[in-house]
Protein backbone atom coordinates (compact mmCIF):
# COMPACT_ATOMS: atom_id res chain seq x y z
CA UNK A 1 0.00 0.00 0.00
CA UNK A 2 1.47 3.56 -0.52
CA UNK A 3 0.80 6.75 1.79
CA UNK A 4 1.18 9.67 0.39
CA UNK A 5 1.62 12.25 3.70
CA UNK A 6 1.03 16.40 2.95
CA UNK A 7 2.69 18.99 5.13
CA UNK A 8 0.52 21.35 5.99
CA UNK A 9 1.59 24.69 5.18
CA UNK A 10 0.62 27.83 7.72
CA UNK A 11 -0.94 29.58 4.65
CA UNK A 12 -3.42 31.15 7.24
CA UNK A 13 -0.99 33.35 8.74
CA UNK A 14 1.22 34.12 5.66
CA UNK A 15 -2.50 35.30 4.23
CA UNK A 16 -3.03 37.40 7.93
CA UNK A 17 0.83 39.08 7.76
CA UNK A 18 0.53 40.03 3.74
CA UNK A 19 -2.74 41.66 4.50
CA UNK A 20 -1.62 43.64 7.57
CA UNK A 21 1.56 44.59 5.43
CA UNK A 22 -0.76 45.79 2.38
CA UNK A 23 -3.16 47.88 5.20
CA UNK A 24 0.19 49.75 6.33
CA UNK A 25 1.19 50.66 2.90
CA UNK A 26 -2.32 51.81 2.14
CA UNK A 27 -2.51 53.32 5.33
CA UNK A 28 1.09 55.64 4.72
CA UNK A 29 -0.02 56.41 1.04
CA UNK A 30 -3.37 58.04 2.06
CA UNK A 31 -1.77 59.67 4.85
CA UNK A 32 1.11 61.21 2.57
CA UNK A 33 -1.86 62.58 -0.41
CA UNK A 34 -4.10 63.60 2.91
CA UNK A 35 -0.97 66.03 4.28
CA UNK A 36 -0.29 67.48 0.67
CA UNK A 37 -3.73 68.29 -0.09
CA UNK A 38 -4.65 69.67 2.93
CA UNK A 39 -1.02 71.95 3.18
CA UNK A 40 -2.86 74.87 1.80
CA UNK A 41 -5.79 74.89 3.93
CA UNK A 42 -3.95 74.16 7.22
CA UNK A 43 -5.77 76.92 9.92
CA UNK A 44 -2.34 79.13 11.49
CA UNK A 45 -3.20 80.28 15.16
CA UNK A 46 -4.12 83.51 14.91
CA UNK A 47 -4.05 86.97 17.17
CA UNK A 48 -7.84 87.17 18.91
CA UNK A 49 -7.30 89.67 20.74
CA UNK A 50 -5.13 92.83 21.84
CA UNK A 51 -3.92 95.66 24.24
CA UNK A 52 -3.90 98.59 22.32
CA UNK A 53 -7.06 97.55 19.82
CA UNK A 54 -6.64 98.51 16.62
CA UNK A 55 -7.40 102.62 16.36
CA UNK A 56 -7.03 102.82 20.75
CA UNK A 57 -6.42 106.09 21.74
CA UNK A 58 -4.90 106.69 25.14
CA UNK A 59 -4.84 109.57 27.71
CA UNK A 60 -1.78 108.30 29.07
CA UNK A 61 0.61 105.56 27.77
CA UNK A 62 -0.19 102.07 28.45
CA UNK A 63 2.72 100.42 30.33
CA UNK A 64 3.05 97.35 27.90
CA UNK A 65 1.68 95.32 24.36
CA UNK A 66 -0.31 92.43 25.26
CA UNK A 67 -0.90 90.09 22.12
CA UNK A 68 -3.48 87.32 22.79
CA UNK A 69 -4.13 84.15 20.25
CA UNK A 70 -5.82 81.14 19.30
CA UNK A 71 -3.03 78.93 20.51
CA UNK A 72 0.45 78.35 22.60
CA UNK A 73 3.47 80.89 20.52
CA UNK A 74 6.68 79.57 19.93
CA UNK A 75 9.02 81.82 21.65
CA UNK A 76 12.09 81.32 19.39
CA UNK A 77 11.39 83.87 16.70
CA UNK A 78 8.70 86.11 18.51
CA UNK A 79 9.41 89.75 18.05
CA UNK A 80 7.30 92.98 18.97
CA UNK A 81 8.02 96.34 17.69
CA UNK A 82 6.98 100.01 17.91
CA UNK A 83 7.35 102.77 15.68
CA UNK A 84 6.26 106.29 16.04
CA UNK A 85 4.72 108.45 13.08
CA UNK A 86 8.54 109.34 11.91
CA UNK A 87 9.46 105.31 11.57
CA UNK A 88 11.52 105.57 14.49
CA UNK A 89 12.06 102.90 16.63
CA UNK A 90 10.28 103.05 20.58
CA UNK A 91 12.39 101.09 23.13
CA UNK A 92 9.98 98.27 23.90
CA UNK A 93 10.85 95.76 26.24
CA UNK A 94 11.88 92.21 25.18
CA UNK A 95 8.78 90.05 24.46
CA UNK A 96 7.53 87.74 26.95
CA UNK A 97 5.51 84.57 26.04
CA UNK A 98 3.22 82.83 28.29
CA UNK A 99 1.63 80.49 26.55
CA UNK A 100 -1.13 81.98 23.71
CA UNK A 101 -0.65 85.45 25.98
CA UNK A 102 2.63 87.78 24.66
CA UNK A 103 3.71 91.26 26.11
CA UNK A 104 6.16 93.58 25.95
CA UNK A 105 6.79 96.43 28.18
CA UNK A 106 6.15 100.46 26.70
CA UNK A 107 8.20 103.97 28.18
CA UNK A 108 5.67 106.08 29.91
CA UNK A 109 6.75 109.16 28.03
CA UNK A 110 4.67 108.12 24.56
CA UNK A 111 2.81 110.46 22.64
CA UNK A 112 1.18 110.71 19.25
CA UNK A 113 0.84 108.03 16.54
CA UNK A 114 2.61 104.66 17.16
CA UNK A 115 2.66 101.36 15.31
CA UNK A 116 2.74 97.98 17.01
CA UNK A 117 4.27 95.74 14.71
CA UNK A 118 4.87 91.92 15.66
CA UNK A 119 5.36 88.60 14.54
CA UNK A 120 5.11 85.90 16.42
CA UNK A 121 5.59 81.70 15.46
CA UNK A 122 2.13 79.48 15.99
CA UNK A 123 2.20 76.25 17.65
CA UNK A 124 2.22 74.61 14.03
CA UNK A 125 5.81 76.34 13.38
CA UNK A 126 4.36 79.11 11.01
CA UNK A 127 5.33 82.72 11.75
CA UNK A 128 2.56 84.74 11.66
CA UNK A 129 2.57 88.84 11.57
CA UNK A 130 0.39 92.18 11.39
CA UNK A 131 0.23 95.46 12.67
CA UNK A 132 -1.78 97.73 15.17
CA UNK A 133 -1.91 101.33 15.03
CA UNK A 134 -2.74 103.10 18.13
CA UNK A 135 -2.79 106.66 19.78
CA UNK A 136 -2.05 108.90 23.13
CA UNK A 137 -2.71 111.52 23.75
CA UNK A 138 -5.57 114.98 23.39
CA UNK A 139 -4.05 114.83 19.71
CA UNK A 140 -4.00 111.86 18.71
CA UNK A 141 -5.88 109.73 16.39
CA UNK A 142 -5.43 106.04 16.71
CA UNK A 143 -4.72 106.28 12.92
CA UNK A 144 -0.45 105.46 12.24
CA UNK A 145 0.51 107.36 9.11
CA UNK A 146 4.39 107.58 8.53
CA UNK A 147 5.91 111.40 8.64
CA UNK A 148 9.06 112.65 7.60
CA UNK A 149 11.53 113.62 10.24
CA UNK A 150 10.11 117.29 11.56
CA UNK A 151 14.26 118.44 10.75
CA UNK A 152 13.67 117.58 7.16
CA UNK A 153 10.41 119.50 6.70
CA UNK A 154 12.47 122.93 7.14
CA UNK A 155 15.90 120.95 5.25
CA UNK A 156 16.30 121.60 1.72
CA UNK A 157 16.51 118.60 -1.03
CA UNK A 158 19.98 117.41 0.09
CA UNK A 159 18.91 116.98 3.51
CA UNK A 160 15.95 114.86 2.18
CA UNK A 161 18.02 112.74 0.55
CA UNK A 162 19.97 112.30 3.64
CA UNK A 163 16.69 111.35 5.62
CA UNK A 164 15.62 108.85 2.65
CA UNK A 165 18.90 107.00 3.29
CA UNK A 166 17.93 107.00 6.87
CA UNK A 167 14.92 105.78 6.64
CA UNK A 168 15.77 103.15 4.89
CA UNK A 169 18.45 102.27 7.71
CA UNK A 170 14.98 102.24 10.03
CA UNK A 171 13.25 100.04 7.93
CA UNK A 172 16.23 97.40 7.36
CA UNK A 173 16.20 97.19 11.30
CA UNK A 174 12.77 96.58 11.38
CA UNK A 175 12.87 93.77 8.78
CA UNK A 176 15.76 91.90 10.45
CA UNK A 177 14.18 91.95 13.76
CA UNK A 178 11.07 90.44 12.65
CA UNK A 179 12.43 87.78 10.04
CA UNK A 180 14.30 86.47 13.06
CA UNK A 181 10.90 85.30 13.37
CA UNK A 182 11.47 83.16 10.33
CA UNK A 183 13.55 80.55 11.91
CA UNK A 184 10.69 78.49 13.63
CA UNK A 185 10.55 75.03 13.08
CA UNK A 186 8.42 73.95 10.37
CA UNK A 187 5.51 71.74 10.80
CA UNK A 188 5.01 69.91 7.88
CA UNK A 189 8.23 69.22 8.11
CA UNK A 190 7.69 67.09 11.46
CA UNK A 191 4.57 66.24 9.07
CA UNK A 192 7.36 64.35 6.54
CA UNK A 193 8.95 62.48 9.27
CA UNK A 194 5.36 61.13 10.57
CA UNK A 195 4.77 59.95 6.81
CA UNK A 196 8.50 58.44 6.29
CA UNK A 197 8.31 56.57 9.70
CA UNK A 198 4.76 54.84 8.37
CA UNK A 199 6.53 54.01 5.22
CA UNK A 200 9.51 52.18 7.16
CA UNK A 201 7.31 50.46 9.42
CA UNK A 202 5.57 48.82 6.22
CA UNK A 203 8.94 47.79 4.44
CA UNK A 204 9.90 46.22 7.75
CA UNK A 205 6.48 43.94 8.33
CA UNK A 206 7.21 43.53 4.37
CA UNK A 207 10.79 41.94 5.15
CA UNK A 208 9.43 40.03 8.25
CA UNK A 209 6.65 38.35 5.83
CA UNK A 210 9.18 37.27 3.65
CA UNK A 211 11.82 35.84 6.04
CA UNK A 212 8.86 33.38 7.37
CA UNK A 213 7.89 32.27 3.93
CA UNK A 214 11.54 31.57 3.26
CA UNK A 215 11.54 29.79 6.88
CA UNK A 216 8.86 27.80 5.96
CA UNK A 217 11.14 25.25 3.54
CA UNK A 218 10.32 24.12 0.56
CA UNK A 219 7.10 22.92 1.66
CA UNK A 220 5.30 26.23 1.46
CA UNK A 221 5.37 26.68 -2.27
CA UNK A 222 1.73 26.77 -4.39
CA UNK A 223 -0.22 24.27 -4.77
CA UNK A 224 -1.13 22.19 -7.84
CA UNK A 225 -4.61 21.44 -9.05
CA UNK A 226 -4.91 17.92 -6.53
CA UNK A 227 -4.06 19.57 -3.60
CA UNK A 228 -0.71 18.81 -3.34
CA UNK A 229 2.45 20.06 -3.33
CA UNK A 230 5.41 20.59 -5.87
CA UNK A 231 6.72 17.24 -4.68
CA UNK A 232 8.81 18.32 -1.85
CA UNK A 233 6.08 18.25 0.41
CA UNK A 234 5.01 15.38 0.23
CA UNK A 235 6.65 11.64 1.09
CA UNK A 236 5.37 8.07 -0.36
CA UNK A 237 6.39 4.42 1.34
CA UNK A 238 5.22 1.22 0.46
CA UNK A 239 4.17 -1.08 3.02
Amino acid sequence: MTIATTVDRPTTRTTRLRTMVLAAAALTVAAGITLAGAAPAFAHDELIGSSPEPGQVFDAAPSEVALDFSNDIIEVGTAVVVVDHHGEDVAVGEPVIAGPRVTASLPADLEGEYQVRWRAVSSDGHPIEGTIDFGVGDGATGVWTEQPPHDDAAAGDGDHADSGDEDGEHEGEHAETLDTAAGGPDGWAVAGFVVGGLGILALIAAIIVNAKRKSAGPGAGPRDGNGAGDGTGSSGGTA
